[in-house]
């Protein structure tokens, strides 16, 4: 949690620093996750689906661009299935999916109308958490491309619904050990799981005109 809280600190000052002082929109949404799976030499990991929710600050910079802050979280299970002739047992864990990231909303043209479709794009870190001792946390370097839109019911509050393809770079070093007479196995990879959202928030404007 401490490092969560220093990630976002550090992109947040700059961010606020380059505003045009438009009036910076908080978004706080919830979704459905898509775990996906990565399959290894002696088995495959899967993180099953789940809901998400989080946060996203958006500051104005450009007509047409606002620098994004995001924060999402899943909380669902994972699990080790090994194949035949490993000598491998079955190992499943609670798993807390975490993206914390920057990037940008891009809208696809400057008229004002109810509903403003965008394209997004951030970048940040992504952590996986388990609780099982069998398995071990995880940071990879992430990215997420998404579509959607914002709908303004006034000049405050809105709705913005979208969706993202999110990508952990790589998922090595997952910490799985097995076997007999104390040999182990360490499971690697640079295979990331391919994970994406649908997603929906309330758009609370704060500050501006």
């Amino acid at each position: 949690m401490k490092k969560i809280k220093l990630l976002i600190l550090a992109v947040i000052l700059p961010v606020f620093l380059f505003s045009q002082g438009g009036g910076v929109e908080f978004v706080p949404f919830a979704g459905y996750m898509f775990g996906g799976s990565i399959k290894y030499y002696e088995g495959k990991l899967k993180i099953e689906n789940g809901m998400d929710y989080g946060a996203s600050l958006l500051v104005p910079v450009h007509n047409l661009l606002d620098v994004e802050i995001n924060y999402t979280r899943m909380e669902s299970k994972a699990s080790f299935s090994p194949y035949v002739g490993y000598g491998l047992d079955y190992v499943e864990t609670n798993l807390v999916t975490n993206y914390i990231q920057v990037g940008a909303i891009s809208k696809f043209y400057t008229q004002q109308t109810k509903a403003e479709p965008f394209g997004s794009f951030t970048l940040g870190a992504t952590w996986f958490s388990p609780d099982d001792n069998s398995f071990s946390d995880v940071w990879r370097f992430s990215i997420a491309l998404g579509l959607g839109v914002k709908m303004m019911f006034s000049d405050r509050v809105g709705i913005m619904l979208r969706g993202r393809l999110m990508l952990p770079m790589t998922f090595n070093g997952v910490g799985i050990y097995g076997g007999t007479g104390g040999a182990g196995v360490s499971l690697n990879s640079w295979v990331a799981p391919v994970q994406g959202d649908f997603n929906g928030g309330l758009i609370f404007k704060l500050g501006g005109n």
